[in-house]
């Protein structure tokens, strides 16, 4: 299973214990392919870099380090694509996230925006990819 992860995602797999961290360990093991866009790396780069979160330069290179082997990154979509999606979405910085998912061939969207989630009938909780990995999604 392909799946298209979302910044949100990515920055609580690395930082916090749950269903993020999990989702990133079951892909470490091969069970499924995690891919991104340079537009969702460069905002997790960003995230990891905010005080609030307390991370030296030091965790923050290691944390990005270990995406790097967990997550294929792949090239934001082009910008004549997401100016025929510009009114899909109210926060118009999603607009690489969804149009990127729709380009990458991927079988879900993996994040925890409620917009993007309801921009396509193919997004899903991160609980949700967990469990259809696990083979427990009905």
């Amino acid at each position: 299973m392909k799946l298209f992860v979302d910044a949100n995602t990515l920055v609580s797999g690395l930082v916090f214990a749950g269903n993020e961290r999990l989702l990133l360990e079951i892909a470490r093991y091969g069970a499924c392919d995690l891919i991104t866009n340079r537009h969702v790396h460069r905002e997790l780069v960003d995230v990891l870099a905010r005080p609030d979160l307390g991370l030296s330069e030091v965790e923050q290179r290691r944390l990005i380090a270990l995406l790097d082997r967990s997550v294929s990154t792949v090239e934001d979509p082009a910008v004549e694509e997401m100016r025929a999606s510009r009114n899909r979405l109210r926060d118009e910085e999603d607009l690489p996230v969804l149009v990127g998912f729709e380009t990458s061939d991927c079988d879900y969207l993996v994040t925890g925006d409620r917009e993007l989630r309801n921009s396509t009938s193919k997004a899903r909780t991160t609980r949700q990819a967990v469990k259809a990995l696990l083979g427990e999604f009905e």
